[in-house]
């Protein structure tokens, strides 16, 4: 019973943080532009690549006023600065 609610907890946490870590994003000219250099200063090139695709993205969402698509392709870009 106890591995149950363990297992629960645990999935609800892995699922519960990224919604909390996208409500942090402002999805603005501002952050956009700092994502930029952030995006800009990735070394490795497959995380590199993968970042400025998502970056397009945002900004595409960004003009067209869907923040939450907006925040979540901004979220998705700043992972991949993140390490592995």
């Amino acid at each position: 019973m106890l591995n149950k609610v363990l297992i629960a907890a645990a999935m609800l946490t892995a699922v519960a943080s990224p919604a909390f870590a996208q409500a942090d994003i402002n999805c603005d000219q501002t952050a956009m532009t700092k994502l930029e250099t952030d995006v800009g200063q990735i070394t490795d090139a497959m995380k590199k690549d993968y970042a400025n695709k998502e970056l397009a993205m945002a900004k595409e969402a960004m003009n067209a006023k869907d923040m939450e698509k907006c925040k979540t392709h901004m979220s998705n870009a700043m992972k991949g600065n993140e390490p592995m």
